[in-house]
């Protein structure tokens, strides 16, 4: 959706990216993540930083639907921190690579044809790891399991080892983690899209129950506790939806909008956590039940919390910008005036 004609893309704005992926999201959270994944994190990443060459070679392929293709990030000691990524990415003498490691919850794993991996591809001058991306088929990876989660079942949460896997890199050499981290804006976007359009399912369901249920001789729909209920969850996926525009604004005008992404998926996940968990007690024991889809809705919301940025790293990243921005207007000390 987000890639330009040119490439044989959509060339949709960001807001349309994100009304989409808000209306898929309404029926199915996993089909809504993982093509909000694959736009924003696995189009997103060779499009902005692979060579022509690469770029000739994938696209259109994986704009048009052929190939499905999946972000590896996350192994057993990486997740918040990127830092901790131990799949490792060797130069042959060849001139050819090939990595080695254990990656784990991996959006479609099994299921894509194609795959970005980020490895360690050696050290800098200060001794810290340097990360590159690369591009390899998913047809040379060992699968391990499909890992059973909480929520967005449909989606294929994978784990799986790389055992000399060719690959090939995706932009310059120890530039992988910057580019990752870049790509995670746009694709925290789409994970806000999402948790909105949950949340607005969710409610949906609670208002119809609210005017067709009848306790103690009367609609639910009477009840104050409930009202108020409802109001907080109008009140949270409205403010959500306030935090999702700007960044989309800067994005079309291409302006940084790191920190804006951090403001609208932090808030618009909770916000959706809170929604879906108010929808589910408006509904009762039915609510709890498979007979409604809003106990499907509520799993599925608890996720937007946790990936592609935890809430706590959003807060860690929304305190250290407002904090470096103090510095430079007041100095390090708060003496500059």
């Amino acid at each position: 959706m987000l890639a330009p004609k040119s490439v044989g893309g959509r060339g949709l704005s960001m807001l349309c990216f994100c009304l989409a992926i808000e209306e898929i999201a309404r029926h199915c959270g996993a089909f809504a993540m993982n093509l909000a994944a694959h736009n924003a994190l696995c189009v997103g990443h060779p499009l902005g930083y692979a060579s022509d060459e690469l770029k000739q070679k994938i696209f259109p392929s994986v704009l048009n639907g052929d190939w499905m293709v999946a972000w590896a990030l996350t192994e057993p000691n990486a997740g918040s921190d990127t830092g901790g990524v131990e799949t490792t990415g060797t130069l042959q003498p060849d001139g050819t690579w090939v990595l080695n490691g254990h990656k784990l919850y991996i959006t479609m794993g099994l299921h894509s044809d194609r795959m970005i991996v980020l490895a360690v591809t050696g050290r800098d001058e200060k001794g810290k790891k340097e990360f590159s991306a690369f591009w390899i088929h998913t047809k040379d990876i060992e699968p391990v399991r499909k890992v059973k989660t909480a929520g967005v079942r449909a989606s294929n949460t994978s784990e799986f080892h790389l055992k000399n896997v060719p690959g090939e890199p995706i932009g310059a050499r120890g530039k992988g983690q910057h580019a990752a981290l870049a790509c995670l804006d746009g694709g925290r976007l789409g994970i806000a899209a999402m948790a909105i359009g949950l949340g607005r399912a969710a409610v949906e369901i609670a208002k119809e129950r609210m005017l067709t249920r009848q306790q103690f001789g009367k609609r639910i729909a009477e009840f104050q506790a409930l009202q108020f209920k409802l109001a907080d969850c109008e009140l949270g996926l409205r403010a959500a939806e306030a935090l999702l525009l700007p960044p989309c604004v800067m994005h079309a005008r291409g302006q940084k909008f790191s920190l804006e992404a951090s403001f609208a998926k932090l808030f618009a996940s909770e916000a959706a956590s809170r929604a879906t968990n108010s929808a589910l007690q408006i509904c009762g024991g039915w609510g709890y039940t498979r007979d409604t889809a809003v106990e499907r809705m509520w799993r599925d919301a608890r996720l937007t919390e946790i990936g592609e940025g935890s809430s706590e790293v959003q807060r860690l990243i929304i305190s250290r910008t407002l904090l470096r921005e103090a510095e430079q207007k007041y100095g390090p000390d708060g003496a500059k005036k």
